[in-house]
């Protein structure tokens, strides 16, 4: 196919050099990215998501199979998404290639820089391929605007019905005429080559679903991304017109040159070949020799074998009891079932994200191991991702790794490692935006690295955009949850998403603002056909049916049934430990018995003032005592007492440290409280005073428990570090207690709370909490681990509570206040909440789908999907004053770079600024009172560095300096040190 001179013309890129001596035709770059798209949507996705594809095109009238028609629809997609380019709006930001279009006849009127912002090449191009389709190909406006929106969202946000209209009566700015006739030869171009031509007619007459756009629009988003990476394809001097690549053979070689250098490993490809429960749990995890599967493992195995897909699998089941090996079990084979081809794990806090990074690079080595001799692939594409996930050591290690890979796939460009495979002149890729510790890492040799390469965090996958398109993803539950927030480039992320299994850990802890956004989450994925695993050990019956009605909500909405706007969950009656599985047509319970720790604990009512009294009587023969505290403030206090009668026996964990200090704390915990199998330095006496930061993630042990009166899920929580392991105790600690500190008398007409747990968690769950304790307390006073669980959970979140008559008054108070408040933080949620997808079948496109998008920074996310619940963070550092000099120094215990000066005129030394983001630590949530932030913040500014910016670790961070391990912060005196972490002051 020849082109007209005008069409040769058309930019689409130019080079960054200053005098911009290269280019790249519009018509290239589009056959670029039809090109990448096809092999994407080829090897990449469609094996995947083949059962979302099958259902889409299900009844297609074009002669093709479901995964060729898609593969082309994506090619063509991708090969037309630029064509807004061919626009005096956008030909106008390069003058000499706009004066090489004038010249070829494409000429214009000068163009208002300011209108030229009406017309961006994305919103532009969405309206020239409506038109088109319109116009010379006879489509109806609805058909058309559904796949016009794919080109409109391709950076990211799809236009909007306001932007669109905006656009009306400007056609100087997209250009009429010849400007017309140029696009249409661009688009039969591209529609001719890609063999789109005879499936325009099929397509007119089809309703696409709104899951099924989103995920074309991810697709040509990173289509478009690899095909402008000159990594890959390399921009053309400007003297060349490159009509040379325009036969379809030339420009194929160009392209599988390209896809070579790919840093987008096969997809992994699950398979299930029936082995039993024992042998798959031996085969997978590092366990003792003659370990069986648990009673929950099995079941989960045999569920995830039976259950209707796609579908939702809840495991229940006591602290221990394997439930994480389960899911594991279970994600493999319904991943072998649906093609998925990765693995999602979704958890609370970073720490229990750090560590179930670990545990899923071993876990992801033994799946290698076995499948090793049938050829599997080579490399995984893992990422953590969490605000901290840049300083975890296991992640820098495999980014290190991943820079090889990508040494190795770019060899070809040139240099010593490769031959002149695009001609002369071209320089090997600089390492701009790589890891400073991966550019001066030595070259491993060719075994080395092949054999390191079998999991790596690749470097193509690295940014918040582009990390959830990694196949094997472990990551605190806001990025999960960021996927049913309007932000900008979200279909990237659920086209990462819907390639992969989830997991979802403690999924009873999370707020009810959390809730909307986790419910909404679960809507979409159901929709795409993603299988969900759920785990949790206190789950209530309430929350149970929610999130299985959430799910099913989406499974209904992808069959083209129409919902109620408002969800009313239908009861799931669920014993413990079970398991609940559900599809579109059945919801099922599985009970079970516990295979977790089964244990029975004698709960007490500690008076106001007997802590020390108790600890010295029942620790005077030695002994390991946990004091969980509810309140930072209250922690440090109960510390600050204890220590004067048990000097260095008490030590203090809380989540006011620097990372650093937390880190070095949590490995102490481990280290003397650990399992045995572990061999703990266990100490013959010690009081640990802790909030809630022990409460998961940390497998540790206790002789005695001291708690304050919290929720009964997270109680039942604490009740699992004491007596833990099997081990000798001392004699006074042979029998489990548990001592519960400001747990009101059922005598009292005015229940007395603890203030801070009272703003934390509410005076309705700590009433019916306290009502379910003291029941246990009057009459059998022991709890037992599972049997009780249930009854206890529901007791307070469901309707079996018993509330003495004396609290009545203050308990409907209370619950008035909580619904008020539910209300609130679900409206509040709703903000930036993503609508759930229409109906299948229904009339639909992109357009305004992200109306009033959200910020999609890590920092801003985190605070849209979590309710307050995080302080603002600051870096700690150090003002000496020498000689009349002041300097800033690093913290004196700060890691790798204690007490180092750090200069002011240019980016610190790695190791300094290492040192600097460890000294991370939260402020007080009172400093973040909107009635004070603004104060702070300007405060804290004034320390900013404008050279230290350019580094990514304190690019946008705040800094408190310290003086003598003091600061005043919006007249707030703060004390930092190790042993008590940061604290307030009472002023002199």
């Amino acid at each position: 196919m020849s082109m007209s001179g005008r069409a040769v013309s058309v930019w689409a890129k130019s080079g960054y050099d200053p005098e911009r001596r290269r280019w790249l035709p519009l018509w290239l770059h589009l056959l670029d990215a039809a090109a990448v798209a096809d092999h994407l949507a080829r090897t990449w996705l469609a094996p995947t998501i083949s059962d979302l594809i099958e259902r889409e095109l299900d009844g297609s009238k074009s002669g093709l199979s479901p995964t060729e028609e898609f593969c082309l629809l994506a090619s063509w997609l991708a090969g037309v998404h630029d064509i807004g380019k061919c626009t005096p709006a956008f030909s106008v930001q390069v003058p000499g290639l706009d004066d090489q279009m004038k010249k070829a006849g494409l000429s214009h009127a000068t163009i208002d820089p300011k209108e030229r912002l009406k017309a961006p090449h994305a919103l532009a191009g969405q309206q020239v391929l409506q038109d088109w389709l319109l116009d010379c190909h006879g489509w109806g406006m609805e058909p058309a605007k559904a796949l016009a929106s794919v080109v409109g969202a391709h950076h990211g946000i799809p236009p909007t019905t306001g932007a669109l209209k905006d656009l009306y009566g400007r056609e100087h700015l997209l250009g009429e005429g010849v400007w017309e006739e140029t696009r249409g030869e661009l688009l039969d171009l591209v529609t001719e080559r890609t063999g789109a031509e005879p499936l325009l007619p099929h397509w007119s007459r089809r309703r696409w679903s709104q899951p099924f756009l989103v995920e074309l629009s991810g697709l040509v988003i990173v289509a478009d991304w690899i095909a402008s990476c000159e990594d890959y394809f390399h921009l053309l001097p400007l003297d060349d017109d490159g009509l040379a690549l325009l036969p379809a053979p030339a420009h194929a070689d160009r392209c599988a040159q390209a896809i070579t250098r790919l840093e987008i490993p096969t997809p992994w490809r699950p398979r299930d070949d029936g082995d039993d429960a024992d042998d798959l749990l031996t085969s997978r995890f590092a366990l003792p020799e003659g370990s069986r599967a648990t009673e929950v493992q099995r079941r989960a195995v045999e569920a995830a074998r039976t259950m209707d897909l796609p579908g939702l699998l809840i495991v229940e089941d006591s602290t221990g009891g394997g439930k994480t090996e389960a899911a594991k079990l279970a994600t493999e084979i319904l991943a072998a079932r649906t093609g998925r081809s990765g693995v999602l794990f979704a958890l609370p806090t970073q720490a229990t994200t750090d560590a179930m990074f670990r545990r899923s690079l071993n876990w992801l080595g033994r799946i290698e191991d076995t499948y090793a001799s049938d050829g599997a692939p080579s490399a995984f594409a893992v990422n953590l991702q969490h605000g901290r996930a840049r300083l975890n050591a296991e992640a820098g290690r495999l980014r290190r790794r991943g820079w090889e890979i990508h040494d190795r796939l770019l060899g070809a460009l040139g240099g010593e490692d490769g031959g002149d495979v695009e001609g002369p002149g071209l320089p090997r890729p600089s390492d701009v935006g790589r890891d400073e510790d991966a550019a001066r890492l030595r070259r491993t040799t060719t075994e080395e690295a092949s054999h390191r390469a079998d999991v790596a965090i690749l470097a193509w996958f690295s940014g918040r955009k582009k990390s959830m398109l990694s196949d094997f993803v472990v990551t605190t539950v806001d990025h999960l949850l960021f996927g049913a927030m309007r932000s900008p480039h979200l279909a990237m992320r659920h086209l990462g998403l819907s390639r992969k299994v989830v997991i979802v850990d403690e999924v009873h802890s999370y707020s009810t603002y959390m809730n909307v956004y986790l419910d909404r989450a679960l809507t979409w994925l159901a929709a795409y056909g993603v299988p969900v695993v759920l785990l949790s050990a206190t789950l209530s019956e309430a929350r149970c049916s929610a999130m299985v009605d959430a799910y099913h909500r989406g499974l209904r909405l992808a069959a083209g049934e129409s919902i109620p706007t408002t969800p009313a969950p239908q009861p799931v009656h669920t014993p413990f430990p079970c398991l609940v599985t559900t599809g579109r047509e059945r919801t099922e319970v599985l009970p079970t018995s516990s295979s977790g720790r089964r244990s029975t604990v004698r709960l007490e009512r500690l008076g106001r003032d007997d802590l020390l009294r108790l600890l010295q009587e029942r620790l005077a023969d030695g002994g390991c005592a946990l004091i969980v505290r509810n309140t930072v403030r209250r922690t440090q206090e109960t510390y600050e007492q204890l220590r004067e009668v048990f000097g260095e026996e008490v030590t203090l964990n809380h989540a006011r440290f620097t990372i650093a200090d937390r880190q070095a704390k949590d490995a102490d915990l481990l280290r003397h409280f650990g399992p045995p199998r572990s061999r703990p330095q266990r100490p013959h006496r010690a009081v640990v005073v802790a909030t809630q930061v022990v409460e998961q993630s940390l497998d540790i042990d206790f002789d005695l428990l001291v708690t304050d009166l919290a929720p009964i899920d997270l109680v039942i929580q604490r009740l699992g570090r004491l007596h833990r392991h099997e081990r000798p105790r001392p004699v006074r600690l042979e029998e489990p207690v548990c001592y519960v500190d400001w747990l009101p008398s059922r005598q009292s007409t005015h229940p007395s709370l603890e203030p801070g747990a009272k703003a934390i968690y509410g005076e309705e769950d700590l009433l019916r909490s306290a009502a379910a304790l003291d029941q246990v307390i009057t009459g059998s006073r022991t709890v037992t681990t599972p049997d009780d669980v249930r009854g206890l959970i529901e007791a307070v979140y469901g309707s079996e509570g018993v509330i003495p008559t004396v609290w009545e008054e203050a308990l409907n108070s209370a619950h008035r206040a909580a619904e008020e408040k539910t209300r609130e933080k679900q409206d509040a949620a709703r903000g930036f909440l993503l609508e759930a997808p229409p109906p299948a079948g229904t009339e639909t496109s992109l357009v305004g789908w992200l109306h009033t998008a959200a910020s999609d920074s890590e920092d801003k996310g985190r605070a849209q999907v979590r309710d307050g619940e995080d302080s603002l963070e600051v870096i700690l550092l150090e003002r000496r004053r020498v000689g009349g000099q002041e300097e800033l120094r690093t913290l004196p215990n700060a890691p790798g770079a204690p007490a180092v000066i750090v200069p002011h005129d240019r980016v610190p030394d790695r190791e300094v600024v290492r040192a600097m983001a460890m000294s991370a630590v939260r402020l007080p949530p009172r400093l973040s009172n909107p009635r004070v932030i603004d104060k702070v913040i300007t405060q804290l500014e004034i320390h900013v560095v404008p050279a230290w910016q350019t580094d990514r670790e304190l690019a946008g961070q705040l800094f408190l300096v310290l003086e003598d391990g003091r600061a005043e912060l919006a007249d707030v005196v703060l004390e930092y040190s190790s042993s008590t972490g940061l604290k307030e002051v009472p002023s002199a």
